[in-house]
C-alpha cells in the first residue's frame, strides 16, 4: 500500500464510518479487524459480462424497452452500435467496466435512457464486495493495518 492508502486505511479504522466495530479488536486482535475489512459485507461495482438475455431477466418489465432504446440509439452512436452487437453475443458486454458505466451515464444525460433504466443497467454490476475493495484497497493484510496504525 502507498502512503495515501495507508492514511485512508488508518482513517477508516479510527472513524469506523460503517460501524464494523474495529475498535473492539484493537490493539489486541488486528487480525479480526483485517477479517472485517476483507469480508464481503457490502456491494460494489465489479466486472460482469451480460447479454441481452440477462437484461431481459434482471431489469424488470421495462427491459425490452431498454433494449429497443439501445438498438435505436445504435443507428447514430458508434459506441452504442458496438455495445448492442456485444449484447447479442454469448460473451456479452462488461456492464461493470468504467467505460460502460460512463456510456450508460451519457445515455441517461442525453435522454436516450431514463434515470431508472440507466440505474437498472448499472445495478447489474453490483456484486458482493468487501469494505477494503469498496475503498479501493483490494485485500488488506495484517501488516498493512499495523503499518497504517503506526503512521
Amino acid at each position: 500500500m502507498n502512503a495515501q492508502q495507508l492514511a485512508a486505511l488508518k482513517a477508516e479504522v479510527q472513524a469506523d464510518p460503517t460501524g464494523k466495530g474495529y475498535a473492539a479488536y484493537l490493539p489486541a486482535s488486528p487480525g479480526r479487524v483485517v477479517e472485517l475489512l476483507n469480508a464481503d459485507t457490502e456491494s460494489g461495482v465489479k466486472s460482469r459480462m451480460v447479454t441481452a438475455r440477462a437484461i431481459l431477466a434482471e431489469c424488470g418489465p421495462g427491459a425490452s424497452v431498454i433494449l429497443d432504446k439501445l438498438e435505436a440509439a445504435a443507428a447514430n452512436l458508434s459506441a452504442v452500435k458496438w455495445a448492442v452487437r456485444f449484447l447479442s453475443q454469448d460473451a456479452g458486454i462488461d456492464v461493470g467496466n468504467p467505460a460502460t458505466q460512463a456510456m450508460i451515464n451519457q445515455l441517461v444525460a442525453g435522454n436516450v435512457l431514463t434515470a431508472a433504466e440507466g440505474k437498472a443497467l448499472k445495478d447489474m454490476a453490483l456484486q458482493p464486495a468487501s469494505r477494503a475493495a469498496v475503498l479501493g484497497f483490494g485485500v488488506v493484510t495484517e501488516a498493512d493495518l499495523r503499518t497504517a496504525l503506526e503512521s
